[in-house]
């Protein structure tokens, strides 16, 4: 390998960073060198980090990938560190998904002004939310909460409802144990009441497809379960055509030589005949017994969450959600 620092491309929010210096840690751990002989950190500034507009408004896909990606590519930098559930589902001509290191904690967290439970929020709470996926699970459990857009990285949130602008807000569980907030969060919301965003927790670590050194070197970053789960998750955004104010959550677990994937339409707007929030979900398992490292194996779980997802597609709120999509796409 090249003795020549590395450049990594990263936001330049405290999250991002922390992220970031965690995957250069490891490859400097790699080559054998002191972190700062072996990589150089470039801040990168991206529309996501300018924009006041709700991200379940944004017509842009990737608001905080796009500016990284194209740094990328034209050289100013080396690899990138992404949340992996921050990605589009469609890749970029050029760019190679070179590793998914090992999963943080994927569940939500509720973070309230009081520490109050999701169930003990008073009537009427005000919570921050701009994930079309996590306001209607939350309706969907508490119809009486009146959600809100919020904007701002994990400490911005907290400080806003702390200072009662809000009641409550949702985090993810990893961003908050990443910069040693987590003891913040009221409570942990299990897998019955919301499933997660699809790859969250996972970082993704992406370079250039023809620099073949750098992607040898981050490919023994990859952990082979984070791969394989999130390979599934990811494939059921692909199915779905989901664009951001698409409410969907999934997860896949690979125990005992079985991948079981599990994932959750719903539709953020209650019905008006009163009977509230829809919601569809799916599980389905099957046997992986091939090297989990292989191809075979990696298309096998996108197989299988291209499954789950066309059940969901298939029930009338299924249907509904792929007008709400195609309308939205035409109108872009």
């Amino acid at each position: 390998m090249s003795t020549k620092k590395l450049k990594l491309g990263t936001r330049g929010s405290l999250l991002a960073r922390t992220q970031s210096g965690h995957v250069a840690a490891a490859v400097a751990e790699l080559l054998g060198q002191p972190l700062e002989q072996a990589i150089e950190e470039v801040i990168v500034r991206t529309e996501g980090d300018d924009s006041t507009i709700p991200l379940n408004e944004s017509k842009t896909p990737g608001l905080f990938v796009n500016a990284l990606r194209d740094a990328l590519l034209d050289g100013r930098v080396d690899f990138i560190v992404h949340s992996f559930k921050d990605l589009p589902s469609a890749g970029v001509p050029g760019i190679t998904l070179a590793a998914v290191p090992v999963r943080e904690d994927l569940h939500d967290v509720l973070v309230s002004r009081d520490g109050l439970t999701l169930a003990q929020l008073p009537q009427g709470a005000v919570v921050g939310t701009s994930s079309p996926r996590r306001s209607a699970k939350l309706l969907f459990a508490r119809p009486d909460l009146v959600i809100r857009p919020i904007r701002g990285n994990v400490d911005t949130r907290i400080a806003k409802v702390r200072s009662g602008e809000y009641d409550a807000t949702v985090l993810a569980a990893a961003g908050m144990k990443r910069i040693g907030r987590f003891e913040e969060g009221s409570e942990i919301l299990g897998l019955d009441v919301l499933l997660p965003a699809p790859a969250q927790g996972a970082l993704a670590v992406e370079c250039r497809s023809d620099d073949a050194q750098t992607l040898q070197l981050l490919a023994r970053l990859n952990n082979t379960d984070a791969r394989l789960v999130t390979t599934a998750e990811r494939a059921i955004l692909i199915g779905v055509a989901a664009t951001c104010s698409t409410a969907v959550g999934a997860v896949a677990e690979y125990a005992d030589g079985e991948l079981t994937v599990s994932a959750e339409l719903s539709d953020p707007v209650p019905a008006e005949d009163g009977t509230g929030i829809e919601f569809e979900r799916f599980s389905i398992s099957a046997p992986i017994s091939i090297d989990l490292d292989s191809p075979e194996a990696l298309s096998q779980a996108h197989q299988l969450g291209m499954y789950v997802a066309s059940q969901l597609m298939a029930t009338e709120l299924g249907k509904r959600v792929a007008a709400g999509i195609a309308s939205e796409r035409g109108n872009a």
